[in-house]
């Protein structure tokens, strides 16, 4: 490569990175980049969009990169751009600060390779004469680009290899025995075909529903009540005073003390029924205060779990009526949230007793006597997560959505022998029941090529997620770029 090619080169791209770096902020809306704060820390260091930080070239080559590819630029595509040079800013901070750690140092002959064929004639060979035609400062500029990049490289060929190789094997990267890559190879050839039923736990009937509130009609009495809510306590103590002696009406008292947590902007109690109570009053005692309270009634200050409250009854309590809809609905709403568990049972049971039946007879007897649908699942290999090295099973299938990362799932299913009925298996809103019906093996053999390139791919992916998680990383991208990269919130 003639030095030509480098000098136009980097012109192009010093010239792209300062024409980005000052037309970024005009853009999306803001002109004096040098004041932002920073984007974030990663172990103390700060992360900033500043001419010529190791993040604003990240920034200009996305950005080159996306044009290149003919792509719109505009704010959206901006906010994207950020977050990969951010990512990448930290993977650098990262695995230059490892290779440091190490102790290793580039060797100036490892630089010097890498700048050979930016100093090659026509003919490959290389020119004293490019050389020394060149700029000092553009060689210096050099020298240090190939020192970060070799020595970030450095950490990434040796954890996740590179395309060098001495014969067959790989210069760099961890070793991996040939026991194991046969297994990883032959991964997925066993395949098992299913028959399913499901029992949708969202057609839970109304009747169970209604069963449950009157077993625990406690719970689901309706007050009608106003709350003033206060942080300290003897400032409710103060309105529940002014109150008792009519010096301020409840209303009034709500717009002038209270910070509204329990109710609207009228003080009405936004979570009516006992349940809820139970969960905002701290104290048993108290609770019965409460809800013996009769209308027109005052509570003394109650310890609540946001602060200290006076309760006002705006009407008698209302006991519930388990024949109205929107009661039951209630009811299905409560189980939902705190008490899910007892939905499944419920299906859990009725799923037993179907595997029971089908065990007994046939699953297509079984499935006729529960007026159940069967569904015919296609031979798949065992595989969390549906990683690309193998095969995975249609999770399209609305009971199976998600099944690929449901373990127990996974689990029951492989370890059944053939024809053997499951116990019931909870994969999101459906109690599912297996039979095992055959399996297969797929007579295929994943290139070694093409497994170690899957393997890399794992190893980066996973090693940046885990620095994008990492506890030393403090990530303040989002919020920075829409603070100073947009007006008003948005782009304009």
């Amino acid at each position: 490569m003639k030095r030509s090619f480098y000098t136009i080169g980097s012109l192009i791209i010093l010239l792209i990175s300062a024409i980005v770096f000052v037309l970024v902020p005009a853009m999306l809306g803001r002109g004096n980049s040098n004041k932002m704060p920073p984007f974030g820390k990663y172990d103390g260091k700060e992360i900033r969009y500043e001419q010529g930080s190791d993040f604003s070239d990240y920034v200009s080559r996305y950005a080159d990169m996306l044009k290149n590819q003919g792509q719109e630029i505009n704010t959206q595509s901006y906010y994207y751009i950020f977050n990969y040079a951010f990512n990448a800013t930290v993977q650098k901070m990262a695995f230059s600060k490892a290779v440091s750690k190490s102790g290793y140092v580039v060797p100036q002959s490892a630089i010097n390779r890498e700048m050979l064929p930016y100093f090659s004639d026509s003919n490959g060979k290389y020119s004293p004469k490019l050389y020394k035609e060149t700029p000092a400062s553009s060689i210096e500029s050099m020298q240090k680009d190939f020192r970060n990049t070799l020595t970030t490289s450095r950490y990434s060929d040796d954890c996740f290899g590179s395309q060098r190789a001495v014969g067959k094997d790989a210069l760099y990267g961890l070793k991996t025995s040939s026991a194991e890559t046969a297994f990883l190879q032959n991964i997925g050839k066993a395949k098992r075909a299913f028959n399913m039923v499901s029992f949708n736990m969202k057609d839970y009937p109304d009747s169970e529903k209604a069963a449950y509130g009157k077993a625990n009609s406690q719970k689901f009495v309706k007050y009608a009540l106003s709350v003033i809510t206060c942080d300290d306590k003897a400032k409710a103590e103060s309105v529940a005073k002014r109150l008792a002696n009519n010096e301020i009406k409840f209303a009034d008292a709500v717009g002038e003390y209270s910070k509204k947590t329990y109710s609207d902007e009228n003080g009405k109690l936004t979570s009516p029924y006992y349940y809820q109570l139970e969960k905002i009053i701290k104290n048993a005692d108290d609770l019965k205060v409460v809800t013996e309270l009769t209308k027109d009634k005052v509570s003394k200050v109650i310890e609540t779990t946001q602060g200290f409250s006076v309760f006002y009854a705006d009407d008698n309590a209302v006991q519930p009526d388990f024949t109205n809809d929107a009661t039951v609905k209630d009811v299905y709403n409560y189980l939902n949230t705190y008490e899910a568990g007892h939905i499944e049972d419920y299906y859990t049971n009725i799923a037993k007793n179907f595997a029971a039946a089908a065990s007994s007879t046939t699953f297509d007897d079984a499935c006729s006597q529960y007026n159940l649908t069967k569904t015919e699942i296609a031979a798949f290999p065992l595989n969390y997560g549906s990683v690309s090295l193998t095969g995975s099973f249609d999770t399209k299938i609305a009971e199976l959505s998600g099944a690929d990362t449901n373990e127990n799932f996974l689990k029951t299913a492989f370890s059944l022998k053939q024809n053997e009925i499951s116990s019931p298996v909870i994969n999101g809103k459906n109690v599912i029941v297996l039979q095992f019906t055959n399996e297969t093996m797929e007579d295929k053999t994943t290139d070694d090529g093409v497994l170690k390139n899957e393997i890399s791919n794992y190893d980066q992916t996973s090693a940046s997620s885990a620095l994008m998680h990492s506890p030393k990383l403090k990530n303040d991208l989002t919020t920075v770029f829409f603070n100073n990269f947009m007006k008003n919130g948005s782009a304009q």
